[in-house]
């Protein structure tokens, strides 16, 4: 029984460097973007769009990112858990822009959720960062702001 050397060329080097490049730059942006919360209950499709404009479906403990915009389907309700202990409930056909949100249960001083509601609703019970830091919590809609750290019920109108 003889061995055989065989070589790879240094062109098919190339292309493998290269494909191994693509697929690890392919994974940086999703690296970088915080996971700040998980779906626990799904009845529905549940989208979410990146800050770089890739959009996926969500299941039952996908997970929730930082600058992740999130959009229900209509007859579709999705609940979420935050890091903090907050629960958050989607009402159908809403979009969510999870804009920031900072919590670190050994640095009160950091905390900072902000939310935008562009459409639909949601009701949320406070988790630990609203408990301690009232004022910690904002929500942007197109009719306004609130600010607060209480558990809430907010639902737009459709135009």
């Amino acid at each position: 029984m003889t061995s055989k050397s065989t070589s790879i060329s240094p062109t098919a080097r190339r292309i493998a460097g290269l494909l191994c490049l693509i697929g690890w730059l392919a994974l940086v942006p999703s690296a970088h973007a915080q996971v700040v919360g998980t779906v626990t209950n799904l009845s529905g499709i549940l989208a979410a769009r990146n800050a770089q404009g890739v959009t996926r479906l969500l299941a039952v403990d996908s997970p929730v990112h930082q600058g992740d915009t999130l959009t229900t389907e209509s007859r579709a309700y999705a609940q979420l858990k935050f890091a903090d202990g907050a629960e958050l409930t989607l009402q159908p056909q809403s979009m969510l822009v999870v804009t920031r949100y900072s919590y670190d249960a050994g640095k009160p001083q950091d905390d900072k959720v902000e939310l935008g509601l562009a459409q639909g609703g949601f009701r949320s019970i406070a988790g630990a960062l609203g408990q301690r830091s009232r004022d910690a919590t904002v929500i942007n809609t197109p009719a306004g702001v609130l600010k607060g750290s209480a558990s809430m019920v907010v639902s737009l109108v459709p135009q």
